[in-house]
C-alpha cells in the first residue's frame, strides 16, 4: 500500500511511509516482484521501486484464473485416474462377506491374512465359511493366515494340508476384523455386528501391511 500510494520510491522510502523495517520491506520484496504487484528500475544511480497499476494487477489475476480453467479439465482427468488414488468400496451384511470373499478368489493372488476364527464363526453365521477354502483350492490359492490361538483355530490348523493353507497361532492378540491381503488389494470384515466389509485398492496399502504381515510371520514358530 505504501508503495502505491508513493506511486514509487526506494526501499528506505517506502520502509518510512510504511513504518515497516528495512529488512522486512527486502524479505517481502522478491515475492512481490513474482506475483507482479511491483517492479524495479534504475534512476539517477539508484534502485526504484514501482508498485503496478491495480488494474495491471487484476488483469493479471484474471489471465493466471482462466489459463489454470482451460486446463482443469486435463487435470482432473489425471487426478482421477485409478492409479492416483486409492478405491474404496464398502459393504454390509452377509453379502458383504460374500463380495470380500469373491473378490478375494477371483483375483487369484496368495493371501496373506489375520484372522480370529473363534469370533469369525461366532459372528459371521449366515455365510457358508467352509465352502471358501475349498474353492481356493480349486484355484490353486495359497492361504497364509495369523490367527488367534483357540479351539476353532486349533480345529483349522488341522486341516492346512487339505486346504491349502498354513496357519501360525498367537496368543495375547485382540483381532476384532478378518483382514486379508491379496495383490493389491484389501479385504476387510468386522467381527461386529451390523457386519461392515471394505475392499482397499491400493498397491502402497497392500504392500505396507503385507510387509509387516511378513515381518511378523518369520518371528512366529
Amino acid at each position: 500500500m505504501a508503495a502505491l500510494e508513493l506511486g514509487k520510491g526506494t526501499v528506505g522510502e517506502i520502509s518510512e511511509k510504511s513504518g515497516v523495517k528495512r529488512t522486512s520491506v527486502y524479505n517481502f520484496l522478491e515475492e512481490m516482484k513474482i506475483r507482479g504487484l511491483i517492479s524495479e528500475l534504475e534512476e539517477n544511480g539508484r534502485t526504484v521501486l514501482v508498485a503496478a497499476e491495480p488494474d495491471a494487477v487484476v488483469a493479471r489475476a484474471k489471465r493466471q484464473y482462466d489459463d489454470v480453467r482451460q486446463i482443469l479439465p486435463e487435470l482432473m482427468g489425471v487426478f482421477n485416474l485409478p492409479g492416483n488414488k486409492p478405491k474404496v468400496r464398502f459393504y454390509q451384511g452377509e453379502d458383504g462377506v460374500r463380495a470380500v470373499y469373491e473378490d478375494m478368489l477371483k483375483t487369484g493372488e496368495t493371501v496373506y491374512g489375520f484372522s480370529d476364527y473363534e469370533k469369525m464363526l461366532a459372528t459371521i453365521k449366515d455365510v457358508d465359511l467352509w465352502t471358501i477354502p475349498a474353492e481356493r483350492v480349486k484355484k490353486k490359492i495359497k492361504f497364509y493366515c495369523i490367527a488367534k490361538d483357540g479351539e476353532q483355530g486349533r480345529a483349522v490348523k488341522q486341516l492346512d494340508g487339505k486346504q491349502l493353507r498354513e496357519t501360525k497361532l498367537v496368543d495375547k492378540v485382540d483381532f476384532e476384523t478378518d483382514i486379508n491381503i491379496y495383490g493389491n488389494k484389501v479385504g476387510m470384515i468386522s467381527f461386529r455386528r451390523p457386519l461392515a466389509c471394505v475392499i482397499v485398492e491400493d498397491a502402497a496399502i497392500a504392500n505396507t501391511l503385507r510387509s509387516v504381515w511378513k515381518a511378523w510371520w518369520e518371528n512366529l514358530k
